[in-house]
């Protein structure tokens, strides 16, 4: 993240005294006006990545948080057992060195707002009140944003090391190579839920899809820490169109189809996400691969609270302030936080297109 994202703006030359009261009333003398009493507020988007991952506390007085994490546990093929009595020799020591840890370090985020003493008076609205709410939304939307990306930015398992592995739509091997009607289908979620709870981890040998000889983690989709699929609205669009996902017998419950909402899916919960990482036909594809021919949208299937770690230094807190000499007032935003992924192969990337 950028540190300097919040830092040394305001409003003023946003919000003045002639901007704050708006879009200047012509009316009648003798006639009734009435006003409405509640703003008409703008869509809001919930924080669901974050929701979704592990998030701590640092401890004031300090600068960095340590995840401990064990790489993966030995399998019986890490592990060589003597068979012979040792009267003659001493037992062959085990010595690995799979525990580790990721270091986090939270950032400080600033940003301020100021109005005029007049244009706060003369105004309907609360400014300095209004002005908090949209700032809070910028940042959760900022942090949603950032965790997304990161997820979808999690080190590829390569012909060694197992970690996170791509699936796509469709036939299709790369970004570049989705075509109309590659969307996310069931078939999709349920390799991917296999790869993900299994202990082989593949990658894409150029066109072949090819297993990795690094060790993988077989994650377990746990009621306290339950597989999630982030997707976005366009393939909440294709599984609604899927009669496999939308069947109550074999959805589990009358979720999808009383209400419409996305619920769980063979024990994954299907969360939907305007952050979900998109890319517009003839953008560069996430995977690096070329450019993409049709629009297309990298959904996440992850173990949440393995795979990324959310650190606060300090929540978000507003302060007010006055400067009398200007006659003004306002508050300051400022946050400290950071995070990171821990576990890679705890995350499966499902590109797909969107239409």
């Amino acid at each position: 993240m950028d540190d300097n994202t919040f830092k040394y703006a305001n409003f003023a030359s946003e919000v003045t005294s002639s901007t704050a009261r708006g879009t200047s009333f012509q009316g009648y003398n003798n006639q009734g006006v009435e006003w409405q009493g509640d703003l008409s507020d703008a869509a809001i988007d919930t924080m669901y990545y974050m929701d979704a991952v592990d998030v701590r506390m640092l401890p004031e007085g300090n600068a960095q948080y340590i995840v401990q994490k064990r790489k993966y546990y030995a399998t019986q093929g890490d592990v060589s057992f003597d068979t012979s009595e040792p009267s003659t020799a001493d037992i062959s020591n085990f010595g690995t060195n799979l525990v580790d840890g990721v270091v986090i370090t939270p950032a400080r985020y600033y940003k301020a707002a100021t109005v005029s003493n007049f244009g706060n008076r003369t105004n309907l609205r609360p400014l300095v009140q209004d002005k908090r709410d949209e700032m809070s939304f910028g940042m959760s939307d900022l942090i949603d944003y950032t965790i997304s990306r990161a997820l979808g930015d999690a080190t590829e398992t390569d012909s060694s090391v197992a970690g996170a592995i791509t699936l796509y739509g469709g036939d299709a091997t790369a970004d570049s190579g989705l075509e109309a009607g590659d969307v996310l289908t069931t078939e999709l979620i349920n390799e991917a839920e296999v790869l993900l709870s299994g202990r082989t981890a593949y990658y894409w040998n150029s066109e072949t899809w090819t297993a990795s000889s690094g060790t993988k983690n077989p994650w377990f989709n746990e009621a306290r820490d339950p597989y999630v699929l982030m997707i976005g609205q366009r393939q909440k669009q294709a599984l609604r169109n899927s009669s496999q996902f939308v069947n109550a017998s074999e959805y589990g419950s009358r979720v999808v189809i009383s209400s419409g909402e996305i619920g769980e899916y063979l024990g994954i919960r299907v969360i939907v996400s305007n952050n979900a990482e998109s890319v517009a036909a003839a953008g560069d594809g996430p995977d690096g691969k070329g450019a993409t021919t049709v629009a297309m949208t990298r959904c996440i299937m992850m173990k949440g609270r393995k795979a990324y770690t959310f650190v606060w230094g300090e929540k978000p807190k507003f302060t007010p302030f006055a400067k009398e000499w200007r006659d003004q007032r306002g508050i300051v935003l400022t946050a400290d936080f950071d995070g990171s992924t821990v576990h890679d192969d705890a995350i499966m990337k499902i590109d797909v297109s969107d239409l």
